[in-house]
């Protein structure tokens, strides 16, 4: 006979009821097997676990400590059920997701946090990494999901758009370029700082993109990458277009100026996930994100 965890229950509500009558009424058996139970086990363990009079019952020192012991057992398999249950339900467990620096500065940042607060359960971690690094590490399942700029079509990554934002041109706020609004002609004109192709690559195609659709050969003094870009505006290197996320958090030092033909291209951010990915903690976290305020489904 093996001691199993139905028998180590079955001895925990006799030691806890200390009445073999009221012990089999709670676990929905007769008296008599559940008697021979409690005789087989104190045979496994081969010594008397309670003492049994015509008037009452009560445990003897072994019973006692096995007592003790057994209830943590049963405590810590009940515990594993749910745990278990709630794990199945993506109620329990873990995620890691992949945000893209500039995400930080996104009302995506409110999406996480409420999150959290909707599953305190889930431990939930966040790792900063370029946008170009994470589908590969959503492919080789080091992050569950990825907070970043679009890329081009994988046949194994979905994506979906959870952020839409204006581009502008930043200035010095002594810098006398401008006015309330700016052309892209007279953006071309300006010396600006450009992005890196290897760094980021989306921003890099999305600016080329929309001074080639224009005709317009831009004057690249330097190229760099975010946040990088920003202190080059504040030393004076020139300018650049940026997401006004970011341009806001230098208000102090930089202007921002809206450029007429950017109004229709704002820049996104997307959330990336591997199909097939089994975490069932991915499903609720794709959900709230897309259902909270801010993010690209409300829009």
């Amino acid at each position: 006979m093996r001691l199993d965890g139905k028998l180590l229950v079955t001895f925990c509500v006799v030691a806890q009821e200390l009445h073999f009558g009221r012990a089999a009424q709670r676990l929905c058996i007769s008296q008599p097997p559940l008697s021979q139970q409690i005789k087989r086990l104190e045979q496994l363990v081969g010594t008397p676990l309670f003492e049994r009079t015509t008037r009452s019952v009560s445990l003897t020192p072994a019973g006692a400590v096995m007592f003790h012991r057994a209830s943590q057992l049963c405590a810590d398999m009940q515990e594993m059920l749910q745990l278990t249950r709630q794990s199945a339900q993506g109620l329990h467990g873990s995620l890691r997701v992949g945000l893209a620096p500039s995400a930080g500065y996104s009302p995506v940042v409110q999406a996480l946090q409420a999150y959290r607060r909707q599953h305190p359960q889930i431990a939930l971690s966040l790792h900063e990494m370029n946008s170009v690094h994470m589908p590969a590490a959503l492919r080789a399942r080091e992050l569950d999901a990825a907070i970043m700029r679009p890329f081009a079509a994988h046949a194994d990554i979905d994506t979906q758009c959870v952020h839409r934002e204006a581009l502008g041109l930043v200035a010095c706020h002594d810098d006398l370029v401008g006015g309330a609004r700016i052309s892209l002609a007279q953006v071309a004109q300006s010396p600006l700082i450009g992005y890196e192709a290897d760094h980021s690559p989306y921003f890099r195609q999305l600016l080329d993109d929309l001074f080639q659709q224009a005709g317009l050969a831009p004057r690249i003094v330097q190229e760099s990458r975010l946040p990088t870009i920003l202190t080059l505006v504040e030393a004076g290197v020139g300018r650049a277009i940026v997401p006004w996320s970011l341009a806001r958090l230098h208000a102090d030092t930089l202007k921002f100026i809206p450029v007429d033909e950017l109004a229709p291209r704002p820049a996104s951010l997307v959330m990336a996930t591997l199909r097939g990915n089994a975490n069932p903690a991915l499903a609720n976290f794709v959900a709230t994100l897309l259902a909270h305020p801010g993010t690209q489904a409300q829009e």
